[in-house]
């Protein structure tokens, strides 16, 4: 399908957040989600938060060798809160153990200031620093060396390895509810996740996605679309509800 300059890949699959806080129920869940049918499994991502939460890309590492067939997503990691470097270093290294089943799901986040103190990240400067560390780690995923020279980050000539097995490295699906995140993905993601918004505003962000794409060159590339729900089963609709 094709949306205003958006190749929209039509191909409708499901996915679940990945739940467990020790190593005997992730362990579990996951054996259990990979036998499932399921197209792919999620997990969220904080440095620190309300909750406990477990680190996203070593949680995925995890499971990649639990795991056969199943594809493995952050939704989403939190990228202005970590050098892009060392993570095209992780990512290519959770890609290549996984067997090029990584999808990188990535947010400006912003909800918990205190994690962004904590790790010395500009709470203000989340936006400009995704973008700079998109573009950083399509180079590393797929240079042989790469020199940048940013607003943030100034670097190189550095060789990065292990490659995603992937060819042109893990899909980046952009997600967020912000004009900002709209651009985003039109202009630097392969695809828009969003979060608890009604079909017309979803309508809406993929036209705006769409006039990003066209107005940066990028019309008619692949482009994947995604939706966060939060959801529960039972057994009947009225145990759910």
């Amino acid at each position: 399908m094709e949306l205003e300059g958006l190749d929209i890949v039509d191909d409708v699959k499901m996915g679940m957040m990945m739940s467990g806080s020790d190593r005997a129920s992730i362990l579990a869940r996951a054996k259990q989600l990979d036998a499932s049918g399921l197209h792919s499994l999620w997990v969220g991502d904080h440095i620190a938060f309300h909750i406990p939460v477990v680190e996203s890309l070593s949680l995925l590492s995890f499971v990649a060798a639990a795991t056969e067939r199943i594809e493995l997503a952050t939704g989403v990691l939190l990228l202005p809160l970590r050098n892009p470097t060392l993570t095209a270093k992780i990512t290519g290294t959770v890609d290549m153990l996984s067997g090029g089943r990584l999808i990188l799901g990535v947010g400006v986040g912003g909800e918990y200031p205190p994690e962004f103190e904590a790790v010395g990240a500009s709470l203000a400067e989340r936006g400009p620093r995704t973008d700079e560390a998109i573009e950083i780690l399509r180079r590393h995923w797929t240079e042989q060396k790469v020199e940048h020279h940013g607003r943030f980050h100034d670097f190189g000539p550095v060789k990065i390895e292990p490659k995603p097995v992937r060819p042109g490295g893990p899909p980046i699906v952009v997600g967020g509810r912000k004009a900002a995140s709209m651009r985003r993905a039109g202009r630097l993601g392969d695809g828009y996740i969003s979060h608890m918004c009604d079909v017309e505003t979803y309508a809406s962000n993929l036209r705006t996605i769409a006039r990003h794409a066209r107005e940066s060159g990028r019309a008619g590339r692949p482009f994947h679309t995604a939706a966060l729900l939060f959801t529960v089963l039972d057994a009947s609709y009225e145990a759910a509800h």
